[in-house]
């Protein structure tokens, strides 16, 4: 009975997802592959106040939304008027004091594909 367990322990632990750890939003290449996208901050970190959030996609994407919300607080968008296309772009942050915070993203390709994520980080 012990070793049924642990077998089925054994496999349970093979069989679960991996959990993502840059970022909850996934692009796709030419071939229709999933690829992640990378955020800094990544999703889950923690540290010192980030002064910018940056994406990195598989093709040319334009930030078209950025929220920073505190926990337990208002949301705060963040403006995006001079945001340009690019692999990687990115947004200067407000000042962000000690405790967590999510980051939420919607960013726009040329031919209007849309992507969003969220990213959740603590402050130090």
């Amino acid at each position: 009975m012990r070793k049924a367990l642990l077998a089925l322990a054994a496999s349970l632990a093979l069989t679960a997802p991996a959990p993502l750890a840059l970022a909850q939003a996934h692009d796709h290449d030419a071939h229709g592959a999933a690829t992640a996208v990378q955020t800094t901050p990544a999703d889950g970190a923690m540290g010192a106040a980030p002064l910018t959030f940056s994406a990195t996609f598989a093709h040319a994407m334009r930030l078209t939304s950025l929220v920073v919300t505190p926990q337990g607080g208002d949301p705060s968008s963040v403006d995006l008027a001079a945001a340009t296309a690019g692999t990687t772009v990115s947004a200067a942050l407000p000042r962000l004091a000690p405790g967590n915070y999510t980051i939420a993203w919607t960013a726009t390709g040329a031919d209007n594909h849309t992507m969003t994520g969220r990213v959740r980080y603590m402050v130090h």
